[in-house]
């Protein structure tokens, strides 16, 4: 597994994207069972403290489980993650595609220019590496769904707000913005790509307005997509 060393801020965050990015990456698999306490505190040169409060982040997102006398194993469900029930206050089944659309737009913008005040070197590295994995996956003519929710999420992870970051969450585990075939056009994968550039490039020089500027366009973009797909 590609490990990185953590940085000493936040050290069971730096824990909790590592292991997901694994999972992104395919390194850990559904089913797969993670080392024990002391074998990840090695692996990640932490104490065992910063590994349970790790562990006990991804158990409640819903990427892993501990099952009683046997360890924890990744769960089927690791893409957006299990927000628990307040998925269901923020995306009831009848919500209009408008209505998500006019949330993400009031909160994401505001995301990214709090990600350009507060990310970490840390956050740079894993948004930049998002960035590679979506650009090889564009290449290969792959729909990168994973990654633009990736971006998203480490983008909010990065913003330093936990509640700004559980709703993000929850706006993309269902957006049905996922499924509609005009977004999986070889054209419009370059487009969300070259987006991404510009809201990662902003954040990590730490402009804050074209951060939300960037980001707003993109989302601006995507609207204008997904609404001349449904006419």
């Amino acid at each position: 597994m590609d490990v990185k060393p953590v940085s000493r801020n936040s050290l069971y965050k730096d824990i909790v994207l590592q292991i997901r990015s694994m999972i992104d990456r395919g390194e850990l698999r559904v089913g797969d069972r993670l080392p024990p306490e002391r074998g990840l505190a090695e692996m990640f040169s932490v104490s065992r403290n910063s590994v349970r409060e790790a562990i006990k982040t991804l158990a409640e997102q819903g990427v892993i489980e501990s099952r009683q006398g046997a360890g924890t194993f990744v769960c089927e469900v690791v893409e957006a993650g299990d927000i628990g029930p307040f998925a269901g206050v923020v995306l009831p089944d009848q919500l209009r595609l408008k209505d998500v659309f006019e949330v993400r737009k009031l909160i994401e913008p505001e995301i990214a220019a709090l990600a350009a005040r507060n990310a970490s070197p840390r956050d740079i590295s894993m948004l930049e590496s998002v960035l590679v994995e979506q650009e090889e996956a564009v290449a290969r003519g792959v729909y990168g769904r994973k990654h633009d929710q990736r971006l998203h999420s480490v983008l909010a992870e990065a913003s330093g707000n936990d509640v700004l970051r559980v709703m993000v969450t929850a706006l993309h585990t269902d957006f049905t913005e996922t499924r509609i075939e005009a977004l999986q056009s070889a054209e419009r994968q370059q487009a969300s790509l070259v987006a991404h550039k510009a809201i990662v490039e902003a954040v990590k020089h730490g402009h804050v307005m074209q951060a939300e500027k960037a980001m707003r366009e993109h989302l601006d973009e995507i609207e204008m997509i997904v609404f001349a797909g449904n006419k």
